[in-house]
């Protein structure tokens, strides 16, 4: 996986200016509230780094995609939404985004991805931004404060701490029943695989922090 994955990264090639939303899930918690299969056997890897749900541009929904995609869609029948991807890219999703063993990558390509561009790129570029975001403090606090109930002012900071002054204010927490189980950031600008995400959310424009506090699951 190390291997395949600067080789994909150096396919995205083409900055996009955009405001959007990187939508990101504590894996754990999600399990802790949904029966969602993936959680039956999920991969360590699930099980101790943020995972992608989606990368949604701001303001903009199923962009040139067919009504019958439209309706399968909306009716969740995303297995039946036609979608090809390169056996790297289909190895890549399976490690950083569990929902897409249900076909949740269709769904987020046919409603948000549509309206970026290359289903590839778009894939790699959220992947890449899930990476950093992995490579950074905040995950280590997460993995720090397992089993705990965290205020999420606390994560601001650490978000502060990591991608500079401001970020955390860019950062609005989803709970369910208790546990924190998503993270969603705000981004602006030239979005790439070989963006700096501080640059992204320093640019962006503050959001609610949602939920007050919220349990990290192991």
């Amino acid at each position: 996986m190390k291997i395949l994955l600067p080789f994909l990264l150096a396919l995205s090639l083409f900055a996009k200016e955009m405001r959007a939303v990187l939508a990101v899930q504590w894996f754990p918690s999600v399990c802790k509230v949904e029966r969602y299969r993936e959680c039956r056997k999920p991969l360590p890897f699930w099980l101790s780094n943020f995972t992608l749900h989606g990368l949604w541009p701001k303001g903009r929904e199923y962009c040139k995609v067919s009504a019958r995609q439209k309706i399968l869609d909306k009716r969740g029948r995303w297995d039946k939404i036609p979608l090809k991807l390169s056996p790297q890219l289909q190895e890549l999703l399976y490690t950083y985004m569990p929902g897409s063993l249900s076909g949740l990558h269709n769904h987020e390509w046919v409603k948000h991805g549509s309206c970026y561009g290359d289903p590839e790129i778009y894939f790699l570029d959220s992947i890449a931004l899930v990476s950093q975001l992995n490579d950074s403090p905040v995950r280590q606090f997460f993995l720090d404060h397992r089993g705990k109930i965290v205020q999420t002012y606390k994560i601001r900071r650490v978000f502060d701490k990591a991608f500079g002054k401001g970020a955390g204010k860019r950062v609005k927490f989803i709970c369910k029943r208790g546990y924190l189980t998503e993270m969603r950031i705000n981004l602006k600008g030239e979005i790439s695989s070989r963006t700096p995400l501080a640059d992204l959310i320093l640019k962006a424009p503050r959001t609610r922090r949602g939920c007050s506090r919220g349990r990290i699951a192991r």
